[in-house]
């Protein structure tokens, strides 16, 4: 790790620096393998942040579990556990546009996505997923949408997305096709690509109000900083997609989903890649607990929420 953060902003792996230094990151040395290995240790250690330097096959290192707890959230945002809801709960309602700066360091490494310590979790998964992936895409009329899609690895330079038929959905119908994949994320904007919120509201925006949030300009596209951006193009091509275990820690069922093509990777020098173990602890942070300031939010139209 190079250079504590400075400024009030912090990125993905100045968070893991810090929960090094003190003394919160378990540092798994040996090597591990990203076929059911790192994921079993994930399940085996969750709620503990996990930084795995010796992968299998590959030259990254793995970070995993460091939202596993509401404790892990307050501390990257240095504030209260219990003032989370309404911290977010006023990013929704006040959203910031971020500061946008020039990318610096980046390498592209190409388009073969078995480059990265993709994870196969489980023994009935359809394949090796990207579970921490945000996509990032912009539309003429709503602007900049950032939401999870988990992507089934289905080739070197071909992934599978489960698409909900929510605001991204809506972008491609509406003819967007290129769009950006970001992995290693601050946490600001974990939480917010999260939220539901009014499609014409950034997510991006959202993070900005949580805690100050760059962004940066890279390959034609603005994008949070990230350990990883992959630049993707939606094809006309469907195929399965699945099983994968969901939130419920149960398997969803496999369904025809569109098809993206990567275009390009690039990494930051020693990129750290964001593993997040479907149905264990992370998960359900990252996916629950930006639900409670949309509930706030609407309670409060109807009547003062204490």
């Amino acid at each position: 790790f190079k250079g504590l953060y400075v400024g009030g902003i912090m990125n993905f792996r100045e968070f893991v620096e810090m929960l090094d230094n003190k003394g919160l990151l378990v540092r798994i040395k040996k090597e591990v393998s990203t076929k059911y290995e790192i994921a079993t240790l994930m399940k085996r250690l969750d709620g503990r942040p996990l930084l795995f330097e010796n992968v299998k096959g590959n030259d990254y290192s793995v970070v995993a579990n460091i939202a596993s707890t509401r404790d892990l959230v307050a501390l990257a945002l240095r504030t209260e556990k219990e003032k989370l809801k309404f911290l977010l709960a006023n990013a929704i309602d006040n959203p910031k546009p971020c500061r946008v700066k020039k990318a610096e360091g980046y390498e592209d490494i190409g388009d073969n996505i078995t480059k990265l310590p993709v994870l196969l979790h489980y023994e009935k998964d359809g394949g090796p997923y990207l579970s921490s992936s945000i996509v990032v895409a912009k539309h003429e009329k709503y602007g900049t949408n950032a939401s999870y899609h988990r992507m089934m690895a289905i080739g070197k330079n071909k992934l599978a997305l489960r698409i909900l038929p929510r605001h991204f959905d809506t972008y491609l119908k509406e003819g967007v096709k290129e769009f950006a994949i970001c992995i290693g994320v601050p946490m600001q904007v974990m939480l917010s690509a999260a939220i539901s919120c009014e499609i014409e509201k950034s997510e991006l925006d959202i993070a900005n109000a949580i805690k100050p949030t760059d962004l940066i300009e890279l390959d034609g596209f603005t994008v949070p900083e990230s350990e990883f951006v992959i630049i993707a193009e939606m094809t006309d091509e469907r195929s399965d997609e699945g099983p994968f275990v969901d939130l419920t820690g149960t398997y969803d069922i496999v369904r025809k989903e569109r098809v993206a093509r990567i275009k390009r990777i690039y990494a930051r020098p020693d990129a750290l890649y964001h593993a997040l173990l479907p149905g264990g602890l992370e998960h359900k942070v990252l996916m629950g607990m930006p639900r409670e300031p949309t509930i706030y939010r609407e309670v409060n139209k109807v009547v003062e929420c204490r």
